[in-house]
């Protein structure tokens, strides 16, 4: 086929156009999605400017913290996550642009991660922490030993005073709680181990507000402990199953939990649920 010289030129012409005002949409588009996320960041945060379609708001899996990111975001998008720490890493990295936790974590999250983090003040929510028993537990007066405990315990006063060690002056030490030397049996305790301050590794041993309550808890009745690290699915699920005995770590208590494991009469604390956003957003 016979084309004219003139003619390839002026194709040449217009498709060069093409390609460079295809760049330049490109350009624009990248320069106003990063306007947005700056203009984002840069405002101050609040529940009510957070609870929008372009937003995307962390939450754990299984957590009691879901419902209240739906109440209080309804508008938002929704993430997943395991771990506290995952949440932290994908809201720095501007994956997500905030998320929901209990605030003693968010506090200590803060300390770990000076400059990083800033807490919305006005919480979306409570809820009361506690540890759980297996309902298929093999030792069947593991209910009324832990409600016996956790009663002398609240009625002494030792039960408010951890609280105030771990999450209210932060930096609490173990204490030394020694093993039963002829144990009556071995308690399999779910727990979490990557949640400051209850149950997390510091230079390579678990430590935490609610790993010393199983300690003392165990030492009390004579039982030798072996801890199972995981999620919180996974650790409801090892309970239901019969997998563990007990869980340990910062186990929010909701009605739904109560038909699949057994929450003892005394809660551990209460705790407000709230918002954290980089610390780049002004105050």
């Amino acid at each position: 086929m016979y084309v004219r010289k003139g003619s390839e030129k002026m194709r040449h012409i217009a498709d060069r156009g093409r390609r460079i005002a295809i760049y330049v949409i490109l350009i624009v588009a990248l320069i106003l999605t990063g306007c947005s996320k700056a203009s984002r960041a840069g405002k101050s945060a609040t529940l009510d400017n957070l609870n929008d379609p372009s937003v995307t708001i962390g939450g754990l899996t299984g957590s009691v913290h879901e419902p209240f990111i739906a109440k209080a975001f309804p508008r938002a998008q929704e993430r997943q996550f395991n771990t506290l720490s995952e949440m932290i890493t994908s809201l720095e990295s501007g994956e997500i642009d905030a998320f929901v936790h209990a605030k003693d974590n968010i506090l200590s999250a803060m300390e770990e991660n000076p400059g990083r983090l800033r807490m919305i003040d006005e919480p979306v929510g409570e809820a009361m922490a506690g540890m759980a028993i297996s309902p298929r537990t093999k030792y069947t007066e593991l209910k009324s030993q832990l409600n016996a405990f956790l009663k002398e315990m609240k009625e002494s006063g030792e039960l408010d005073e951890m609280h105030r060690r771990w999450m209210v002056d932060k930096g609490a030490e173990m204490l030394v709680i020694p093993a039963p030397k002829d144990p009556v049996g071995t308690l399999i305790v779910g727990t979490s181990g990557t949640l400051v301050p209850n149950s997390y590794y510091q230079d390579g041993n678990l430590v935490g507000h609610d790993i010393e309550l199983t300690l003392r808890f165990a030492n009390k009745y004579n039982y030798a402990v072996e801890f199972l690290q995981g999620s919180i699915d996974e650790m409801l699920n090892d309970a239901e199953s019969g997998q563990v005995d007990m869980l340990s770590g910062g186990i929010g208590e909701t009605p739904e939990r109560a038909k699949r494991v057994i929450f003892p009469d005394t809660p551990l604390y209460g705790n407000t649920i709230n918002v954290a956003v980089l610390a780049g957003d002004p105050a």
